[in-house]
């Protein structure tokens, strides 16, 4: 009988322990990561069915639910504008959209890309006056290039969190922003110093630093040996997560230097009429004591232009193949979605806690390892 009591006890003070380190949980910080977002084409067709909140219904939990949720707007927000020339795709949305984007729990956008200025710097000006009547932050793109380099920097649970953005791809050095003209940052090869000097000086003001870079090759699930040379030179002049965009279909993750990189989030709110630009995912990054502690990630099909989470078996699958997309990297992700960065739970960690109930059990005068 005096034994099952001990082991009761025992049972109880382990319970506790384990509430103590749950309790841990609520000070850590989810940032969420999603790719391209439009509403034209066969988007629009929904959401004149449908209503603004439709491509957000099956993932605006996810959003909410996270500290700082981060997509890259790729098309001007406006009812006005000409096409821009010579351009396959012009697409605009109507500012409605930007309401039903933030109540879904859509934070900041990034602007740096190949479609913001689709219908011209009219449409561009336009796209920027709505971010800021919404008070929707933006990066990478400005009503000049002071501002377009400023990125932005947010403060969650007393954590500062910064956000730049650039573009590997962009349309017409027109679309560039200079001291007088509204416009895009870039980054291309050769003209990367700005990005790595604003990198240094925003690194000095943040505890975690986000870096979103639109780039790589439509389709292509490969990411260029360029583009990876890059994004691991950022991570070693301090950026913190790498958030990437514009192939329209995933691209393998890697943990580099305990930095995970993005290498394509894929679309998000975008029509696609096949399987490979269909497949998507929201990437989570799990932040705690102002450290990265892991990677979740949430397969998703788009269906109709907007985002569904997948489950059961199709959610195996969705892992199963990011999986795949990542060996190159030898990432390891975990068959619910996880990638470890940091093990919390570390051995000495594991050490204190038998510790500290062999001395509460000794001071009782009962053997601990008799039980």
């Amino acid at each position: 009988m005096k034994r099952m009591i001990c082991f009761f006890l025992i049972l109880t003070l382990l319970i506790s322990s384990g509430f103590a380190f749950a309790e841990g949980e609520e000070n850590t910080i989810t940032i969420s990561l999603a790719g391209d977002v439009m509403m034209d084409g066969s988007v629009r067709q929904q959401i004149n069915k449908y209503g603004y909140d439709y491509p957000w219904e099956k993932v605006k939990d996810y959003f909410m639910e996270s500290d700082l949720s981060i997509v890259n707007l790729e098309t001007s927000i406006t009812t006005r504008g000409n096409k821009w020339p010579n351009k396959q795709f012009n697409f605009k949305s109507n500012p409605k959209n930007l309401d039903s984007m933030k109540s879904a729990g859509i934070d900041m956008v990034t602007l740096a890309n190949n479609h913001v200025l689709d219908y011209s710097n009219q449409g561009f000006l336009d796209t920027i006056d709505h971010l800021k009547k919404k008070e929707i932050p933006y990066v990478g793109g400005g009503k000049n290039k002071k501002e377009a380099l400023e990125g932005v920097i947010i403060d969650k649970k007393d954590v500062k969190i910064g956000v730049l953005a650039f573009s590997r791809v962009i349309p017409d050095v027109k679309w560039y922003a200079n001291n007088n003209k509204a416009g895009i940052v870039g980054a291309y090869d050769g003209y990367t110093k700005e990005m790595f000097k604003r990198i240094e000086e925003m690194k000095k003001e943040v505890d975690i630093l986000i870096l979103s870079f639109h780039w790589g090759v439509e389709r292509s699930t490969k990411p260029r040996p360029q583009d990876i040379k890059i994004a691991k030179a950022a991570i070693e002049a301090g950026v913190d997560i790498v958030m990437g965009h514009h192939p329209h279909v995933l691209q393998g993750l890697e943990i580099y230097k305990g930095k995970p990189i993005f290498y394509s989030l894929g679309n998000f709110v975008f029509g696609g009429k096949d399987t490979l630009t269909r497949t998507t995912m929201i990437g989570q990054v799990i932040i705690k004591d102002k450290e990265l502690e892991r990677v979740n990630l949430i397969p998703c099909t788009i269906a109709n232009g907007r985002p569904i989470p997948v489950a059961g078996k199709d959610r195996e699958k969705s892992i199963e193949y990011i999986n795949n997309l990542s060996k190159t990297f030898k990432t390891n992700i975990n068959k619910d979605g996880t990638i470890n960065i940091v093990n919390r739970m570390e051995k000495g960690s594991e050490k204190n806690v038998r510790s500290s109930i062999r001395g509460w059990w000794c001071q009782r005068g009962v053997s601990y390892w008799s039980l």
